[in-house]
Formats: structure tokens, sequence, C-alpha cells
């Protein structure tokens, strides 16, 4: 089977959304590459919050056609694609997203990225699913997201225990767009 077939088969849509099932062979991966990190000594999740950022690079990885995983050697981003610096953000979830949930960056209010474009993942809690929400050039997700102060709490209860860039799913681009 060629690797177009493979990427045609592992991902369905639910409306704009992409999902991705992982194989057997991509949660071993990014096992390895977070043992290959280490987990740090401040990690509320003991690790798990790696493996939910690795397995959504995978994803996006195996999404993009022609794209190249960069992230154990780069530190502004992780993937290139169409000469374009990506850096995929994750978070977990217990379900497929709604398009009124959040995509965040953590990072200071005058934060200067060196990426092109951050795309957007979630990843269900058992790393069974990985859903591929949509993605922004950096220069715009700046401009359109809000910005919010670690500690503060945003008018819909949400707590921010970091500070960085939130926007809504549904002011992304569709992660075919990006094909």
């Amino acid at each position: 089977m060629s690797k177009t077939q493979k990427r045609k088969i592992r991902f369905r849509y639910i409306g704009n959304i992409a999902v991705f099932t992982p194989s057997e062979d991509d949660i071993a991966t990014a096992y390895k590459r977070s043992c290959k990190m280490g987990v740090p000594s401040n990690s509320i999740m003991k690790g798990q919050g790696r493996m939910t950022g690795l397995l959504g690079e995978i994803a996006t990885n195996a999404f993009l056609p022609r794209s190249r995983y960069v992230g154990d050697s780069v530190w502004t981003h992780d993937i290139e694609h169409k000469k374009k610096a990506i850096e995929v953000k994750s978070k977990i979830c217990s379900g497929v997203p709604k398009p009124e949930y959040n995509a965040f960056v953590n990072g200071k209010k005058d934060m200067k990225p060196e990426n092109d474009v951050f795309f957007f993942t979630r990843v269900r809690r058992d790393f069974m699913q990985i859903y591929l929400v949509g993605w922004l050039p950096t220069k715009s997700f700046l401009k359109k997201a809000d910005f919010f102060s670690g500690g503060e709490t945003a008018d819909n209860g949400f707590h921010y225990k970091a500070a960085g860039y939130d926007i809504l799913i549904e002011q992304l681009h569709a992660p075919r767009s990006l094909r």
C-alpha cells in the first residue's frame, strides 16, 4: 500500500475537522520521542502532555503531503511543509471538539515566534483519536487571538493557568486548506 493510500485510510472528517486514528507504531514513536525528551520536573501531567503534543505532531505530519518532521532537531517549529515552518499546538480532550472550543498558544504578550503557521490539534485522552481542528498564519493568529495573563479568568469562566493567546476553533482555517 502506498503512503498516499495509507494517509487516506487513516483520516476521516467530521465537518471541517480531520480525524486521525494513530497506529500502534505512531503511539510507539510518540512514546520513544517523549522518553528521549524526558519529563520536566514541574510537569503537572507527568509526561502525558508530551505524548499529547507528539501525537498531534505525528498526525499533522501524516496529514500534510510531503511534509517533514523536524521537531527533534529544530526548536522553533515541528514540521516543514511547502517552505513553511509549522508549529503544532495540541490540547488533550475527552471527545470531538466543538467550534466554540478554544485553541491556545502559551507565551508572553510581546512574543515573536519564529514559525510561519500555527496548526492546532486536540488529542483524545486515551490517545486513540487525534482531531486536526485548524490552522492560521502566525501573524494572523497573533492579531486575531485574545491574550490572557496567567491566573486570569475569561468571561466564559475558563481559568487560564498560563499566559498566552486564545482563539475559537471556528475562527481557524480548515485543515484541508493547508494541504
